[in-house]
């Protein structure tokens, strides 16, 4: 009977200390009968310029708990997230502040701070900002206007065409790579060849165009053979073709009349705008289409690059270099 009682005994004992055993938390595992708090502010933004503006993001957490990141969202709409534009770092446990880069002049945006936790965001209030208007940076240079159009470039281009004394003015036409006007525009009277578009004397980089094979790798009007340079002083020059594509790409085109005068009005974000005379295919006492060299050589050298419009669409490509066209210079930003 004793023996017995012993074993007994033994089992109640054993079942004792599993049951003990099994009520205990590890160490390490966290307590979830608390609340986890994850508390995020957006700080106000500050420091906004037409294109910049500092914002940045604070949070308080419960203890033990940790996260993987903290950032600012942003967009044009209320309540952006972190799915779209969005800075962010590991370090959460201290304010996080951020330059946000390449905004819109004059324009509103609205940025949120978030934490990251897992897979879970916190967001903090949505503030909303507006960039600075684009100062106008229009000017003279060399006794000639130029209009700041806020393009990427920086660069500024002048009211009127070379000779022109106004906007709507056609100026004098010139064949590309020539610095003056004259009579005749034709392969027989233009300065680079000798006599044909396949006896190029320079601005040539295939020798199948070059009088008898001659070759160079110039593809960009020299100063000495830039009309605006040559007739408006150094500091002006013709317009790249890409700095066309720029006018062309972020600025807004009509076709339109200022003091008569058939033309495209170009106007920018900024408010700041251009008119480009017609200054080509003279019909019922009015032009009806523009012109316009650029100082980049075609993709085959017989053709420099140039702009050209009427009254339905505007468009980049090749001329004949000896034709005359228009010329409106322009200047870099300094």
């Amino acid at each position: 009977m004793n023996k017995m009682m012993k074993a007994v005994a033994a089992v109640m004992l054993m079942a004792a200390v599993v049951f003990t055993a099994g009520c205990n938390k590890p160490e390490d595992e966290p307590n979830n009968d608390e609340t986890v708090t994850v508390t995020v502010t957006t700080i106000t933004p500050s420091d906004i310029t037409t294109k910049t503006a500092v914002c940045g993001a604070e949070v308080v957490v419960s203890e033990g708990v940790t996260l993987e990141e903290l950032g600012v969202c942003w967009g044009f709409q209320e309540n952006p997230t972190a799915s779209e534009e969005h800075l962010s770092t590991a370090q959460w446990n201290e304010p996080f502040t951020c330059k946000l880069t390449e905004l819109k002049p004059n324009t509103v945006y609205h940025v949120r701070a978030y934490a990251k936790k897992g897979s879970d965001y916190h967001y903090g209030a949505d503030k909303k900002f507006t960039t600075e208007k684009q100062p106008s940076g229009n000017g003279t240079y060399n006794g000639h206007d130029y209009i700041d159009l806020g393009l990427p470039s920086g660069t500024l281009w002048a009211t009127c065409n070379v000779y022109a004394e106004t906007p709507e003015g056609l100026g004098s036409y010139f064949a590309w790579g020539e610095t003056t006007t004259k009579a005749d525009y034709d392969w027989s009277t233009y300065k680079y060849c000798n006599g044909s578009e396949n006896t190029l004397t320079k601005y040539c980089n295939d020798a199948n165009y070059g009088y008898n094979g001659y070759s160079d790798e110039l593809v960009i009007l020299q100063p000495e053979d830039d009309a605006a340079t040559a007739n408006w002083g150094t500091g002006w020059r013709i317009p790249t073709i890409e700095e066309w594509e720029e006018l062309k790409n972020n600025t807004t085109s009509t076709w339109t009349t200022q003091n008569d005068v058939y033309g495209r009005l170009f106007t920018s974000e900024n408010g700041n705008s251009i008119f480009l005379p017609a200054t080509h295919t003279f019909l019922y006492g009015q032009y009806w289409g523009g012109g316009y060299w650029s100082s980049s050589l075609f993709w085959h050298p017989d053709c420099g690059n140039r702009l050209s419009f009427g009254s339905g669409a505007v468009g980049t490509g090749g001329e004949p270099r000896y034709a005359g066209l228009s010329v409106r210079p322009v200047r870099s930003i300094e």
